[in-house]
């Protein structure tokens, strides 16, 4: 097997990204959490082991509800990595381009998130790691998740 450090040495699996028509439908005790910036409702479950973000599109204009109406479900993969701006200079060597600007998320504490595509691979998404947050309420739920 071959090692792919796309985002460079230090980038961790984080989470894989599922648009659903409703969190809580698909999980009724999720707690869930308004991205308005990104037009979303996402929470957070394990999945043997495997945190899954669940997105539900907040309205028509969602990018969610765009993906659902093409039946496209598995969004895209999400890697913590230390600082966001290497991570983009070593990806884009790999072929990846950015998509997005670098933004606060809040569900992440307010560390910045940059989304990634690569015509071969797809869609990713890149948070900034900052693990003095660990002990942080939205981290802590979404650890839980």
């Amino acid at each position: 097997m071959i090692e792919c450090a796309f985002f460079g040495p230090k980038a961790r699996f984080h989470h894989i990204g599922m648009a659903v028509k409703s969190i809580r439908e698909v999980q009724p005790d999720c707690e869930v959490f308004v991205e308005r910036t990104q037009k979303v409702l996402l929470g957070f479950v394990l999945l043997n082991g495997i945190r899954i973000e669940l997105l539900e599109p907040l309205g028509d204009d969602s990018p969610i509800a765009r993906s659902l109406r093409d039946g496209v479900k598995l969004l895209h993969l999400c890697y913590e990595v230390p600082n966001l701006e290497q991570a983009l200079t070593q990806c884009r060597k790999a072929g990846f381009h950015r998509i997005s600007t670098p933004v606060p998320a809040p569900v992440f504490d307010n560390r910045r998130i940059v989304w990634v595509f690569s015509k071969e691979y797809g869609v990713f998404e890149l948070a900034e790691r900052n693990d003095l947050l660990a002990t942080s309420p939205h981290h802590a739920a979404e650890s839980r998740s």
